[in-house]
């Protein structure tokens, strides 16, 4: 069947004039601003250059959300993909209870990242924190989690995990569920073990859906800020900044081109990261 008779190429003309419109000019026109002096002192906006470009790679700060959202987005990636893997293939088999399983993870999905932020603050929180309840129980002494920065770096990750491991459970369902039983029944009368039938049958046919939880795990996790900005603000210091924080914080100082400026380079590492991920993930993919 030609796919050029069902859709018309005419029917791309609106989408893509939209797409231009609200996505294309407002990014080139924002981006622009990065090689300005545009800041809440000035009226008159002159072009300056890369000089906010080199002030962002001379930031002592950057470095530190460099390193931050790195953290984030490796830990959110390896801990999601994993976690929803495992939890995948257990709620992947005939339970009784499985549809009501499969509910309860996903609630923490359909919160909005304030409410997970709150409800987070809260369990570490120094004082009467639920964790340093446990914790002091326990004959232990308090912990001030959200007081420095790699405790707070391990409860905004963990955080994160809880809210996000529901979409990888999910995405990770439906590809176990696109595998046929017939190569499954087809393996076990040859003689395949349990072992040798998730390797060579169910791992590969499901590949292209882990691919994409990597993926969405690691483009989101290095955009990590909404957890961040409610739970810390970047702080104690900048100890927690990552570069949304980081954006955040320089617009609302009144340092408009050196926002704008870190976006532009946080754009360019984005999408540097996801080319190479779909070129490395094409090597070892088995599309079916």
């Amino acid at each position: 069947m030609d796919a050029k008779k069902i859709y018309p190429r005419y029917m791309l003309i609106i989408p893509v004039i939209v797409f231009i419109i609200f996505f294309v000019i407002p990014s080139t026109i924002g981006y622009a601003y990065a090689f300005t002096d545009w800041n809440s002192y000035v009226q008159d906006v002159s072009f300056v250059g890369f000089k906010n470009i080199i002030e962002v790679f001379s930031d002592r700060t950057v470095p530190v959300a460099l390193i931050n959202t790195i953290i984030f987005a490796g830990v959110k990636t390896i801990v999601v993909t994993v976690l929803g893997f495992v939890f995948a293939l257990i709620l992947n088999r005939r339970l009784k209870t499985r549809n009501a399983i499969r509910t309860v993870y996903f609630i923490p999905a359909i919160f909005s990242a304030l409410v997970v932020g709150l409800i987070f603050s809260a369990l570490f929180q120094t004082r009467n924190g639920t964790v340093n309840l446990i914790i002091q129980a326990m004959g232990m002494d308090k912990v001030q989690w959200l007081g420095s920065r790699w405790t707070a770096v391990f409860a905004i990750s963990i955080a994160e995990v809880w809210r996000n491991l529901g979409y990888a459970i999910v995405i990770t369902l439906a590809g176990l569920q696109s595998v046929s039983d017939e190569y499954i029944e087809a393996a076990k009368i040859d003689g395949a073990s349990g072992w040798s039938l998730f390797k060579n049958i169910t791992l590969p046919l499901i590949m292209p859906t882990v691919n994409v939880n990597i993926l969405f795990s690691l483009i989101y996790g290095l955009k990590m800020f909404d957890l961040v900005y409610v739970m810390t603000g970047g702080g104690p210091g900048h100890d927690t900044e990552t570069f949304g924080t980081l954006m955040m914080n320089e617009m609302s100082t009144g340092r408009y081109a050196q926002s704008v400026a870190i976006n532009l380079v946080f754009t360019v590492i984005l999408v540097a990261v996801a080319i190479v991920y779909q070129k490395f993930s094409e090597r070892w993919e088995n599309v079916q």
